[in-house]
């Protein structure tokens, strides 16, 4: 089983390369929605969570608001190392398990998407890791479109993310999402065919 690290900053286009790759044959897990699972009520990290940034970051339902404790993380370096340390090991126990299950069904080809790749240690899964990267106008274009956050917020969420060159420097392939969508497809499929077959650990 082939197993691929896919980064990329925040409004890279991430979402986008995801759907081209499952359309190409591949199974992907995006980690963004393997944390919400690991930190849902009546889990361990929850309780963590709770316990560290009080009842103000939950839901009248008993959920983590993900906005309540953005506002929080992302004004913090501090406090967002302190949820990283919470939500990292918990995501990447319910990712093992998957890889696994996947392994054992005789699964070909793996994308885990991780926007924070490097910084969690999460690229030591992967037999590659590609980045997906797009002009800063057309990230903060993207971010507003889908999130409404502002100026100030967007600059935030970058900096407590790799620069673009810094991910380029230790990817092992790049995405320049910089075009139309049927050139991204066109780019992606050209390297998804130049995958060696034997790469798989």
């Amino acid at each position: 089983m082939i197993v691929i690290g896919l980064t990329g900053g925040i409004g890279t286009g991430k979402t986008e390369v995801t759907h081209v790759l499952r359309e190409l044959g591949a199974v992907v897990f995006e980690s963004d929605k393997l944390a919400h699972s690991s930190y849902e009520p009546g889990t361990e990290a929850h309780g963590q969570i709770v316990s560290c940034f009080g009842e103000e970051v939950l839901s009248d339902s008993g959920f983590v608001d993900r906005n309540a404790l953005g506002k929080i993380v992302f004004a913090d370096s501090a406090r967002r190392r302190e949820l990283e340390e919470i939500v990292w090991p918990a995501t990447r126990k319910l990712a093992l398990a998957l890889l696994k299950e996947e392994e054992n069904r005789g699964t070909e080809f793996v994308v885990v998407e991780v926007p924070k790749l490097f910084e969690s240690g999460w690229d030591k899964l992967a037999d590659a890791v590609w980045t997906v990267e797009s002009p800063r106008g057309e990230v903060n274009s993207r971010v507003e479109d889908r999130s409404g956050l502002d100026e100030s917020e967007i600059d935030a969420r970058v900096a407590a993310q790799l620069t673009p060159e810094q991910r380029i420097e230790k990817a092992d392939v790049t995405i320049m999402n910089d075009g139309t969508l049927e050139e991204l497809r066109t780019q992606i499929s050209r390297i998804w065919d130049s995958i060696p077959k034997n790469q798989s650990k």
